[in-house]
């Protein structure tokens, strides 16, 4: 059953997995003791919690480098299976952004699982409409990032395994257990996209796709012109990950100088008849060894190129709606 959240707040009290306790007063966010706290820090808080501003400036060209499909978001167990670590991160811009074996999840805010934070501070539109001709000042915060962001969780954590996945890695709050996180998440399951924000209507991202579309195409919220996010903190690993190629491209051009080598050093005009053809034989495989790297060499560059021709072009095709299937659980 698909049910509609355009108003109000979209999962009810009785499934709310955290609550403001006696001793907590309403004015903070839960979770975080803020003193002074006004509709201006919590708008401020929320940015920073929430907000991929990066991601949001690459909308239009996201096509390019990923899928459009909200639903292309592996469970935590899948996450495993692909031989990834899942890595929490507080940089919202990093949510659901994966490189080589590790992926990168923001943990869920506890204001977010809240039924009294939705009401006074993550209104639908038409809770805005009437707040805005009281007192009560109109928030400005987008409630469409929280929906895309708990969505997204919908679909990470859909089995009882995910959701031992997200309590040891401290996604989840210790207090949460598995029922409840099902009643909750129920809410979410089948959210459209037209409900959430743009960079919601993408799913896990890789890092080393995004590192070129700020190259290409220079956000200017970006924090270099290089990186969407820098992977390399030390000179070490860089060279770690690069010597592979490095010594690959050395043995190959060894082998191919060895074998031009044989192939002009053997003088068969001046050999008997037996070493004339050992020498042939010798000529041959020379030939042969450059022509089946040369063959390999082509190969490594070509299928990737057509692969990647292959990609921009369905992404090209597909760059209008979004792709979304709704969450099912068994």
């Amino acid at each position: 059953m698909t049910t509609s959240y355009s108003l109000g707040v979209p999962f009810p009290s009785t499934t709310a997995l955290s609550v403001n306790s006696p001793d907590e007063p309403p004015s903070y966010i839960p979770g975080h003791r803020n003193e002074d706290l006004d509709q201006s820090t919590i708008d401020k808080f929320l940015a920073q919690e929430l907000n991929t501003p990066i991601l949001d400036e690459l909308y239009p060209r996201l096509w390019s480098v990923a899928r459009k499909s909200s639903a292309n978001i592996d469970p935590l167990h899948k996450q495993r299976v692909k031989g990834r670590a899942i890595v929490p991160t507080e940089d919202p811009q990093l949510h659901l952004i994966w490189y080589h074996d590790r992926i990168h999840l923001k943990p869920i805010p506890d204001c977010l699982l809240n039924h009294n934070f939705w009401t006074a501070h993550l209104p639908s539109s038409a809770d805005k409409a009437s707040q805005s001709d009281g007192e009560i000042p109109t928030p400005k915060f987008e409630r469409s990032i929280a929906l895309g962001f708990l969505r997204s969780y919908a679909y990470l954590v859909q089995h009882r395994s995910d959701f031992k996945l997200a309590r040891e890695h401290q996604l989840i709050p210790d207090y949460v257990d598995w029922v409840k996180w099902s009643k909750f998440i129920y809410h979410f399951r089948h959210i459209k996209d037209a409900q959430v924000a743009k960079r919601y209507h993408y799913g896990q991202m890789r890092l080393s796709r995004l590192n070129w579309a700020v190259r290409l195409f220079q956000p200017r919220s970006a924090r270099t012109a290089w990186f969407y996010e820098i992977p390399y903190w030390s000179t070490g690993l860089y060279v770690q990950r690069a010597i592979a190629p490095l010594i690959f491209a050395f043995a190959s051009i060894s082998l191919v100088l060895s074998s031009m080598q044989v192939a002009l050093a053997v003088p068969t005009d001046e050999l008997g008849l037996g070493l004339q053809a050992t020498g042939k034989v010798f000529w041959a495989f020379s030939i042969m060894v450059m022509f089946w790297f040369g063959l390999v060499l082509i190969l490594l560059f070509l299928i990737p190129f057509c692969v990647l021709v292959w990609q921009l072009s369905w992404g090209y095709k597909n760059r209008g709606e979004a792709t979304v299937k709704p969450v099912v659980v068994v």
